[in-house]
């Protein structure tokens, strides 16, 4: 694996409060605003940021059929991701969320092993996967024993946030495997990409949306936009290309962490015991796969 820094951390704990923070600003939108119009109007105010910030530095948007077939790709890792965790958040807790959410590192080293030639797993990283898996465990078998919901779609809401999770990490391993073009040529066309598709989904299946720009609910869209889709795509594409994806990964882990902190003293949502073992547990994996991955690299 690429050697990391403290300026690799450093991009990763803006990750985390990046993407951590949806969950709870997606409790905020839900007031007014449907999944998919959070959804297509954060890709949208995203899109027209990182296209900004292109245009600016003088670059322009990729050609050639391969790279906006990868691009399409990445779009639709953007989009899915995105949607399903908006639509779960409607019958979960945001610490539930989450905490299955902490399920993409599995998927991601194991990808990566067959994927990516630097990335490949050995004993130690396995180790530290499984551990930190086991933290998510303990904290899902005992919120299981308390109804998170009642009705049918709480199975169902669990299910579209681990597909999130996945959906994400096959965005890194894309992203380090797709063509040789810069970040901001990747960021801004992967998002025309997704935002043009959720916007047309969005007026087809719902029509047009009431806004109110100083209603809680777009302001927390508007931040989800700029903060947790334009600034938090570009920290990871360029964090992916620098230190690897196994190393992004690591978001998976701690993102929980953050989001039970701040669903407490946001939303008032119970921390538990069994919650603060689970996330200790965590740690301790990231800790063994951080050795795994350096011994490699030795």
């Amino acid at each position: 694996m690429k050697n990391s820094s403290l300026t690799n951390w450093f991009y990763l704990s803006l990750l985390v409060v990046f993407w951590g923070s949806t969950f709870a600003l997606t409790k905020y939108a839900l007031v007014d605003f449907s999944p998919l119009w959070i959804v297509a109007l954060r890709l949208s105010i995203g899109f027209i940021i990182i296209y900004s910030i292109l245009k600016l530095r003088g670059e322009s948007l990729p050609t050639g059929l391969i790279n906006w077939a990868w691009l399409a790709l990445v779009g639709l890792t953007a989009f899915f991701p995105f949607f399903l965790i908006c639509w779960g958040t409607q019958y979960l807790d945001t610490n539930i969320s989450g905490i299955l959410f902490g399920i993409g590192p599995l998927f991601t080293v194991l990808a990566a092993h067959f994927l990516v030639p630097e990335e490949k797993l050995n004993r130690l990283k396995f180790f530290g996967v499984i551990v930190g898996f086991f933290g998510l465990y303990i904290l899902l078998f005992e919120k299981t024993s308390i109804p998170l919901i009642s009705n049918d779609f709480k199975m169902l809401s669990q299910i579209a946030i681990l597909l999130a999770a996945i959906g994400y990490s096959i965005q890194n391993i894309a992203v380090n495997v797709m063509p040789n073009i810069t970040l901001m040529q990747k960021t801004s066309g992967s998002f025309l990409f997704a935002s043009s598709f959720a916007l047309i989904t969005a007026l087809l299946f719902e029509g047009p949306p009431i806004i109110g720009i100083f209603e809680t609910s777009f302001i927390s869209v508007l931040l989800m936009g700029i903060f947790s889709t334009a600034m938090a795509s570009m920290v990871m594409f360029n964090l992916t290309k620098i230190a690897g994806p196994t190393f992004v990964s690591l978001t998976h882990y701690i993102l929980p962490v953050y989001v039970v902190v701040l669903g407490g003293l946001l939303l008032k949502e119970d921390i538990r015991l069994y919650q603060v073992l689970g996330m200790f547990v965590i740690l301790a994996g990231i800790v063994l796969t951080r050795m795994g991955s350096k011994r490699q690299t030795s």
